[in-house]
This record gives C-alpha cells, structure tokens and sequence, in this order.
C-alpha cells in the first residue's frame, strides 16, 4: 500500500475517534444534568418537608408551654391562698404551743380551778359551750383581752366554719383531680374573703392586750440605727420600742417594713416611741428608715 493510502486510512480512524469521543462526553454530560436537576427537586423537597414537620413540632411545644404556664400560675395562685390561710391560722396555734409547752395537759375545770387562772379570766368557766366543747388558748386570751366568753365563743366558731370549708374543699378537689387548677384558686378566694382577723375583730386595743394573754410579740424593738440614716438624722436610737407608723399600730416588724413602703416616698411621717418609759414623737420620711428591729414584747398599758 503506498503512503497516500496509508495516511488517507490513518484520518479517517482519527476522525472516527474523535466523534466518539465527542458523542460519549454530550450524552455524559446530559445525564449528569439530569441528575443534577432530580438532585435539586428531591433537596427543595426535603426542606419543604423538614420546615413544615419544624413549623408543627413547634406548634405543639408552644401549646405545651402555654398549657404548662396556666398550671404554674393556678399553682403560684393557690400557693398564695394556702399562705394567707397558714398566716391566719398561726395566731391560733402559736397560743395553743405556749399553752402544751412546759405543762401536762389538763382539763378546761383543772385550769379554772386555779387561783391564777381564775383571777386572769373569771368569766371563762361561764363560757356558752356544749359539755364536749373545749375552750381554747384563743378563747381564754380574748376573755383576758376584755371581749365576753360568748363573743370569743363565736369568733372561734366562725374561724372553725372557714377552716372546715377549705379543708372539704381541698379534699373534694384532689378526689375529683383538679387540686392545681384557676377554678379550685376561685373558690379558695371565695372563702378567704369571708375570713376575718381578729385584730379587725376587736379592735387594736384589744389585739394588743389579746396578744400579751398569748405571750405573744407585741412590739418592735429597734436593736440598731444606721450611720447616715434617715432615722439617726431624726434622732431614733438603739433600744427605742416603736408603738405607731403614722396612722397604724405597730405589732410586729413586718407591719412596720409594710407602713414605710406606702404613701408617697420623702412625705414627713409621725413616728410614736417608747424610750426608757417615756412615749415621744419624732417625725421620719416616709420610706427605708435605715434600722435593724426585732420583735418584743410589752406592757399594753404604754400604748
């Protein structure tokens, strides 16, 4: 074969070659676009999926949330009843704790029998109580505090009636399962309004006398006055007893942190004290006095 033939053979392999090759990489790259495309519609997909399964997961964990918010507030509500009935009843059992502590028990006759009991309360025994009905701490304090044993006996009664009723409450709502509830705070309230102190009921003289029967605390004692203090710049000293905040007596320290936090801060307020026996006035600013005061107890007779 001679050259010409040769070369004419040898171009025409070589385009052979070369538009195989170009068929192979056009059909190569059309699959791959193709593979690109389902790629890109199975990915929106997925997100389409995954943002609508996260738009409802939450969807339900703000509905839980929400749910577990109402429970928290019935439970904060509730809670705040339970304090307010607790505080109420501490005056009752406190007295009955002086009463046990240090001392056997005996009967409502033994105590009157004796001399003391009965110079304290004569009018105890006569108190209008059925044969089985005993009198309490609570009721022997308001005699001694001036208020008739059948007054006393009906102040009791009515405390009594309010407690009966949260108790029968309580217990119908943890039978019927909705203890932690708004509903079960409601009827709380209900028979929380009807409660009434007995420093309301008689009267602060009274109260104050009903306390000492009890051996209660009383007063509030200033142990400390602050350097700079509004109440060094008034003159209030270590060891002065505070009897009334402005318009309010004052029984324990709790009332009187209460008075100066109302009104208008900075307003000249009226402050009665007893120092070494004598009762002074001395006018603060209404506000932080700037004193350490504890509880004590004293003669109702200075007030």
């Amino acid at each position: 074969m001679n050259k010409t033939a040769i070369n004419g053979v040898l171009l025409i392999a070589l385009g052979i070659a070369v538009g195989g090759a170009l068929g192979w990489r056009g059909a190569h790259g059309r699959d791959a676009s193709v593979d690109d495309d389902a790629g890109r519609s199975v990915s929106a997909a997925t997100q389409r999926s995954g943002a609508g399964a996260t738009a409802s997961r939450d969807d339900q964990r703000s509905a839980r949330l929400e749910r577990q918010l109402e429970i928290l507030a019935a439970k904060l509500d509730a809670e705040a009843e339970r304090r307010r009935r607790l505080e109420a009843r501490l005056e009752v059992l406190d007295g009955q704790l002086t009463a046990l502590r240090g001392s056997a028990p005996e009967t409502v006759e033994e105590a009157a029998a004796k001399p003391e009991a009965a110079a304290a309360a004569p009018s105890v025994a006569a108190a209008p109580a059925s044969g089985e009905e005993s009198v309490t701490s609570m009721e022997h304090a308001l005699v001694a505090a001036g208020i008739d044993a059948p007054t006393a006996t009906e102040i009791r009664r009515r405390r009594d009636a309010l407690t009966l009723s949260e108790i029968y409450l309580r217990d119908q709502a943890t039978r019927e399962g909705w203890l932690d509830t708004p509903d079960f705070a409601a009827k709380m309230a209900e028979i929380d309004q009807q409660r009434t102190s007995i420093r309301d009921e008689i009267g602060d003289d009274a109260y104050d006398r009903y306390l000492a029967a009890l051996e209660h605390p009383n007063r509030v004692a200033v142990n400390e006055v602050m350097l700079d203090s509004p109440a060094a710049a008034a003159g209030l000293q270590a060891g002065d007893v505070v009897l009334r905040y402005g318009d309010t007596r004052i029984f324990d320290p709790g009332e009187l942190v209460t008075a100066t936090r109302g009104g208008t801060a900075g307003e000249p307020v009226q402050l009665e004290i007893i120092r070494q026996g004598q009762r002074l006035e001395i006018n603060v600013p209404r506000g932080p006095l700037g004193v350490s005061i504890a509880a004590s107890r004293g003669n109702p007779g200075e007030s």
